[in-house]
């Protein structure tokens, strides 16, 4: 099966670091026409130069700036790249907040606000503005990075599943209503990404639990890139509408995060 993603626009949000940095680079180098979107004007600029310093023989990315879960924002991004490319092809919307972890009694309002503004509402944002110029184009593929807490309670994290949850019906509500012009969905839940971000955020003790509940006994990225790639791809149009745990074991195992 040859998986292409050659000359496809495709824009990733929460481009900054982690593991939508690593998809940004991963589609340049692999030939695609890459947007980086990132709140932050320095960061997207940096991002974008430093990705078409490692892939000079590749388009160079755009760098785009906008809060997700601002409208306006979000308008003037996709105004950007259709000015630039006149078209979208696939959108993968990775840019997240995760709140620390607290009990219910225990969450604030200003946690619970910001996670279901950067996790849901920028969502239903970059959705509505990017689809138009997918379906302008004959369709396109809607890749949301979701979370296995989104069908799976973990205590602790009630904001940050509910926003989760709330993605993965949102996924199958496009898929229906948007389907049969040419958009094509799948929530993605990656598991926990080995990521220099990662790495420094969290201690080796709590890496190595999370790993262990892996069947490989390790923490994901290639085949996450393979998989953002695969469904970015011409090979992956006639999967919408679905779930893809990429640790489906988690769904049997206890959950450490």
């Amino acid at each position: 099966m040859q998986v292409d993603v050659r000359g496809k626009v495709i824009v990733v949000t929460g481009a900054a670091r982690g593991l939508g940095a690593v998809l940004a680079d991963a589609l340049v180098r692999e030939g695609a026409r890459v947007a980086v979107l990132t709140r932050s004007r320095d960061r997207s600029e940096q991002i974008a130069h430093d990705i078409a310093a490692r892939h000079p023989d590749q388009a160079s990315p755009l760098p785009l700036t906008a809060d997700v879960a601002d409208e306006a924002e979000v308008m003037a991004a996709a105004r950007a790249v259709d000015e630039r490319w006149n078209r979208v092809d696939a959108l993968i919307n990775n840019a997240a907040w995760i709140p620390p972890h607290r009990g219910v009694l225990e969450t604030s309002v200003v946690d619970l606000r910001r996670v279901l503004d950067s996790n849901f509402v920028g969502c239903v944002l970059t959705t509505k503005h990017f689809a138009p110029l997918m379906i302008r184009g004959g369709g396109g593929r809607i890749v949301y990075i979701s979370s296995i807490i989104g069908l799976q309670a973990n205590a602790g994290q009630s904001a940050y599943g509910a926003s989760k949850a709330a993605v993965n019906v949102l996924n199958e509500v496009v898929h229906r209503e948007l389907g049969d012009k040419g958009i094509r969905t799948v929530a993605l839940a990656p598991g926990l990404t080995d990521t220099p971000g990662m790495r420094a955020s969290l201690t080796a003790d709590r890496i190595a639990a999370v790993a262990a509940t892996h069947p490989d006994g390790r923490l994901g990225q290639p085949d996450i890139v393979a998989m953002v790639r695969f469904l970015c791809s011409d090979e992956a149009r006639h999967l919408s509408g679905v779930f893809v745990p990429m640790r489906p074991s988690a769904l049997a195992r206890p959950l450490v995060t």
